[in-house]
């Protein structure tokens, strides 16, 4: 029965995905590349935001945070932010070379959808972003874990969810505004009725 729940969600959420609007982008310094935000509404409230990550092999990835969870995502995502930049003030001025920390922060629980052959999904996922230096020497805030399909244990994927400079995070914190996000979707739909 559990299973056939989870298939059911799936399906739902894939007709979703398609159906999103892209609200906005954030550049990623360490991809050197632009990242799509999508979002949905329902009822004229905010349901669902993608945050587009990279991922290992797939063509598609996305952070999926319901619209009541995204001021405590926005928030947890500053307070990383504001200690990651402490951080690296500290291992510049002590000269540290290598670093995995967890930085501690707790955020609202989201979802993973990622696109192989069709789009598969993990459930529930706690996110523990950490302060890593690398061989290279840079310095990033990264999740970067294995996920499995919550439909299929066989079907999995690893992503990548990384900052390296402060503008990357406030180039994402400022494009999740729960109230501009929504004026956009409905300004849309508003739009799309004039047409019926």
């Amino acid at each position: 029965m559990k299973k056939i729940l989870l298939i059911l969600i799936g399906i739902a959420l894939g007709f979703s995905v398609d159906a999103e609007q892209v609200v906005g982008t954030y550049y990623c310094s360490y991809f050197e590349k632009d990242f799509e935000i999508q979002a949905s509404q329902k009822n004229n409230k905010l349901e669902t935001v993608y945050i587009e990550i990279d991922a290992k092999s797939s063509k598609e990835a996305f952070v999926s945070i319901d619209g009541k969870d995204l001021e405590l995502f926005k928030t947890s995502l500053g307070l990383v932010r504001d200690k990651y930049t402490e951080w690296v003030k500290i291992a510049k001025e002590n000269s540290v070379t290598k670093m995995y920390k967890d930085f501690g922060i707790k955020f609202p629980k989201v979802d993973i959808a990622w696109l192989g052959s069709k789009y598969w999904f993990s459930f529930n996922k706690t996110i523990d972003i950490s302060f890593v230096i690398l061989d290279s020497g840079n310095m990033v805030a990264m999740w970067c874990p294995k996920v499995v399909s919550s439909a299929n244990r066989y079907i999995d994927e690893t992503i990548y969810f990384v900052f390296e400079k402060e503008e990357d995070f406030d180039s994402l914190i400022n494009q999740l505004d729960y109230n501009s996000i929504l004026d956009k979707l409905l300004n849309t739909k508003k739009n799309e009725d004039l047409f019926k």
